[in-house]
């Protein structure tokens, strides 16, 4: 969320805890005099942060373009509370393995057809529509998990559910008639982002985006199976994927 200001960075940082901890209310804590309860929620964090992006072994290595950004380069913080949503339910539910499965066509799905604006709008806030996105969400997962193709997952979940029956497949946001002769912030930000994504390298065993950082190389032939640590037996893979999901 590089392109946010400090005030509102800090205002995502305060939902985030909110959301994992589910806090509703300022005065929901009660009495924390040795800050017992402070470091309780706090760890709670760090289990749901290190699930989005780092090297911990149980990090699904979310791609924050993929994720977090517009096509534009513009960030979207419902995506975000609807992330963090998503991964609590998938936590609570014990259902990792359902998404890893389906991930790469998943991603695939809200990358093209980034239906979160929409969703924000019903709820006026992108705070207020977290669960809606990660209804949707799950909706994907699922529609992808019962053999849908990624392409008709839009409109089966459109049909069924009617909560996104109004949803559109809207078309990519025109920038306009330039004047100018520089190339706008924006402008830079939709070229990298253009470029990038394609080039991207993916996990060789769900296939999703890896981020430039906490990826994991992964024996493609098992230690334990007799796999040597040599160019040919490595492979790219998420930490989740590696660590977890394999085994």
């Amino acid at each position: 969320m590089g392109n946010l200001s400090s005030s509102d960075k800090l205002e995502v940082i305060l939902e985030f805890i909110n959301i994992v901890n589910n806090i509703s209310t300022d005065n929901q804590l009660g009495e924390d005099s040795k800050g017992d309860k402070t470091i309780k929620l706090l760890k709670q964090c760090k289990k749901v942060a290190q699930r989005i992006n780092t090297s911990d072994p149980s990090s699904l290595g979310l791609h924050p373009i993929v994720y977090f950004y517009t096509q534009q380069g513009k960030p979207k913080i419902g995506s975000f509370y609807g992330v963090v949503s998503l991964i609590l339910n998938l936590e609570q539910t014990k259902s990792w393995p359902k998404l890893i499965k389906v991930r790469k066509d998943f991603e695939w799905v809200i990358w093209n057809y980034d239906m979160v604006p929409q969703l924000v709008a019903k709820k006026s806030d992108a705070l207020q529509a977290r669960e809606l996105v990660r209804d949707f969400y799950l909706e994907v997962i699922n529609k992808l998990s019962g053999g849908i193709d990624k392409k008709n997952a839009i409109a089966e979940i459109r049909a069924g559910d009617k909560r996104f029956a109004t949803l559109k497949i809207s078309k990519k946001a025109d920038t306009g008639e330039i004047q100018s002769k520089d190339f706008s912030r924006e402008t830079k930000a939709s070229a990298f982002i253009r470029d990038a994504i394609p080039g991207c390298p993916v996990c060789k065993i769900c296939g999703g985006y890896l981020p430039s950082r906490f990826n994991s190389i992964d024996h493609i032939t098992r230690k334990a199976d007799g796999g040597l640590g040599t160019l040919k037996n490595a492979q790219l893979t998420h930490p989740y994927c590696h660590t977890t999901y394999k085994n």
